[in-house]
């Protein structure tokens, strides 16, 4: 799967996590799968694109906060993964005045 960010990026931010080889693997196969994930249940508007389509427009902000959330669980710090997860829902609901 193509990503929005080169490996030089990916590998910095794997070692800014202190993730091994098989936990930056882990964490980019977690990441597809929860985009898999949501693309099965994607709204009706968006059915006519394709899994490829829709990812070749993901942010790099996006793509960046589920690979911190999701390399936080691959290192073992669940906590904090959890409350970095729930600081991006509570903004998001803050900054979306119909949520």
């Amino acid at each position: 799967m193509k990503f929005p960010v080169d490996d030089d990026t990916l590998s910095a931010w794997a070692r800014l996590l202190g993730l091994t080889t098989e936990q930056t693997a882990a964490t980019l196969a977690d990441i597809e799968t929860t985009l898999h994930v949501g693309y099965a249940h994607r709204p009706l508007a968006m059915r006519h694109l394709s899994f490829e389509a829709l990812i070749d427009h993901m942010d790099v902000d996006e793509f960046a906060l589920m690979f911190l959330v999701s390399g936080l669980r691959q290192a073992g710090h669940h906590d904090a993964a959890r409350s970095v997860a729930l600081r991006a829902i509570v903004t998001q609901l803050s900054a979306d005045p119909e949520g």
